[in-house]
Formats: C-alpha cells, structure tokens, sequence
C-alpha cells in the first residue's frame, strides 16, 4: 500500500460510497473497526454490510467531502451526500425521492487503517425528506 496521508485514508474510504467497491473497504479499514455511532459494527465485514445496505436503498448515494481536518490520529470528515430512495429504508418502501444531508464523522487510524469512528448521520433529516415528499404525491 503506498504511504497515505491519514486524510487520504478518509477520502478514499468515501471513494467506496461513490463507486461501490466494496473490496476497496480491506485497504482502509482495520480489520477490527469499532462503530460508535452503529453498535452492530465491529469489524471491517460488518462495515460492509452497512455500505451494501445504504446502496441498496440509495444506488446513486454520492458524497462529497467538504472539510477534512487531522488532528493527531484523528481526521475529521464533514460533507454532504445526495441520493435517490429507490429501496427499502429503515421500513419505508421505495419512494423514488431525491435526498440530501450534511455528516460529520471523526475518525481514528492507525498504521494507515481507520480503527474507530463517531458519527453523526441525520436520520431524522433523511427520514423527514422522504415522507415530506410522500405526503405530496
């Protein structure tokens, strides 16, 4: 692996958002990943679960990062994504409708692998999206 920066760890990390490479998950994440934020993942595996879930419901999630800021061995990730609801989410049936949100995750990495991460996803927001827009159909 070349000798990344651990910035460059997180952007590539959010690179397996845009294109679905989940393989690409091995590269920057360890092994043992700690989720604060989804007590249900412990391990890189478990990462991609989550990853293969989110594009199921949103297959064109995209994201763009905003601000990476490092701090020790800690980098934090502030950006918006965009995605269309064209699966099922947390029990609401495809909808068709087009979201976006801001998050801000910290994340920790060691020897060039992101071991642990805090996140804040809005949920409420990307709930509230999609059944604003169903109300109006």
């Amino acid at each position: 692996m070349d000798n990344l920066t651990n910035k460059e760890v997180v952007r590539q990390f959010f690179e397996i958002y845009n294109n679905q490479d989940y393989e690409a998950a091995y590269k920057y994440i360890a092994p043992n990943y700690l989720d604060h934020g989804l007590p249900q993942v412990r391990s890189v595996e478990d990462a991609i679960e989550i990853l293969k879930g989110t594009h199921k419901a949103f297959p064109d999630i995209k994201v763009v990062i905003d601000d990476l800021i490092e701090e020790n061995d800690k980098v934090v990730f502030r950006g918006h994504f965009t995605a269309t609801h064209l699966g099922e989410f947390v029990a609401i049936a495809p909808s068709g409708v087009k979201v976006k949100f801001e998050a801000v995750e910290i994340f920790k990495i060691e020897n060039q692998k992101i071991t642990e991460s805090w996140g804040y996803w809005p949920m409420h927001t990307i709930i509230n999206q999609i059944t604003a827009a169903e109300k109006f159909k």
